[in-house]
């Protein structure tokens, strides 16, 4: 009931997002947004409900004194520890069920094919299968059942919020003062156009425009800014569950040329999550335009930012003008994928939990915690 309300929210709301009279008009579909949202949903959901299932797997038979009776059968520690955790991924599995007649619409609305439908969602329970594996091994080393529940989530709290928030607070720390090469009105230029414009609007306080900027005199020189380096520490996003499945997710092929107008235009969540990290990772030129917006001092021109984060210069019927900078424009670059190192290190630590959870449940016990109960 949830999902289905969510997903008729998200029809209802396409055309007021994105400012067209229906999903249809400019080629817009509600389909992108509303399989975003529901592969989110489902994946946010797969993140809570998992440790559930597993952060007291292991101790809470222990407490109730029925981990021994299983360990005594022909059963070996590890397909003890694989049964519980295959149990636990295939009870997070019900929710593809429930929400395949809402897939089914996105794909019905939008451009969503069964390949984009199979891919994200394989990499999605991928994801709750390293939930569970690290909930399995919270309770192999934990006695208390609450302590497992409590470190389980925080795992889940760390992939996904912390880890934003560390790159938050590392932010301030990669920004430094560096030279840079300048696209514009040299300073000697700047301060005669300035005494210019300040003398005309003395003279002229009535005046609709003032002088007019003298883009024909633009050229290099050298100065210095504020440049932030989160080329340096993107990274650290890249375990995140959301932006591994976002940048996992394919593209329709009109995505392929141009991630950022049609993230803009498609308003798809995956997009805008894939666009935004592979944005962050790349460096930072030392070249700046300064030239470009003079135009929109001179009356009958119009300067606006590109999906690119660049500024574009088009006349008021919309005209697009070649204003010939040499400045290099940066282009998001969607060959090279990042979510199967995000997805390996993530398997890792899934891994490393998972082998922790067999080693504990080996029998003879080496070793026991003070007040640990076998049977």
């Amino acid at each position: 009931l949830i999902i289905g309300a969510v997903t008729w929210l998200i029809l209802a709301a396409v055309p007021m997002l994105l400012g067209v009279d229906s999903p249809g008009d400019h080629g817009v579909s509600a389909g992108p947004l509303a399989f975003g949202t529901i592969t989110f949903f489902v994946l946010g959901m797969g993140l809570v409900i998992a440790p559930a299932f597993t952060a007291t797997a292991i101790n809470g038979d222990r407490s109730a004194g029925t981990l021994a009776l299983l360990q005594a059968t022909r059963l070996s520690a590890l397909e003890i520890a694989l049964g519980k955790l295959i149990a636990a991924w295939l009870t997070a599995a019900v929710f593809l069920v429930v929400v395949l007649p809402f897939i089914a619409l996105s794909m019905i609305w939008g451009d969503i094919s069964v390949v984009q439908v199979l891919i994200t969602f394989l990499v999605v329970f991928a994801e709750v299968a390293v939930i569970c594996a690290i909930g399995i091994g919270w309770s192999s080393l934990l006695n208390r059942t609450a302590m497992s529940t409590m470190m389980t989530y925080l795992s889940v709290v760390f992939l996904t919020v912390i880890s934003l928030i560390i790159m938050g607070l590392l932010a301030p720390l990669v920004m430094k003062q560096e030279p840079v090469r300048v696209w514009g009105l040299p300073p000697a230029v700047q301060a005669e156009f300035d005494a210019q414009t300040t003398k005309f609007w003395d003279e002229n306080p009535d005046a609709t425009y003032g002088p007019l900027p003298p883009v024909a005199k633009c050229a290099w020189y050298d100065s210095e800014q504020q440049v932030s380096h989160l080329e340096r520490i993107w990274w650290i996003s890249v375990g995140n569950p959301f932006v591994i499945v976002a940048d996992a997710a394919p593209l329709p092929p009109t995505a392929t040329t141009n991630l950022g107008e049609y993230a803009n235009r498609s308003a798809d969540p995956l997009a805008m999550i894939r666009y935004t990290v592979r944005r962050m990772a790349q460096p930072q030129t030392g070249e700046r335009d300064d030239c470009t917006q003079l135009y929109g001092s001179i009356p009958g021109y119009q300067v606006n930012q590109d999906d690119d984060g660049e500024l574009t210069v088009t006349t008021n019927d919309g005209t697009p003008v070649d204003v010939k900078s040499p400045v290099k424009h940066q282009k998001v670059s969607v060959e090279t994928p990042i979510w199967p190192w995000g997805l390996g290190v993530n398997v890792l630590i899934g891994g490393v939990m998972f082998w922790i959870a067999v080693r504990r449940l080996s029998v003879p016990y080496r070793k026991l915690s003070p007040g640990t109960r076998v049977a």
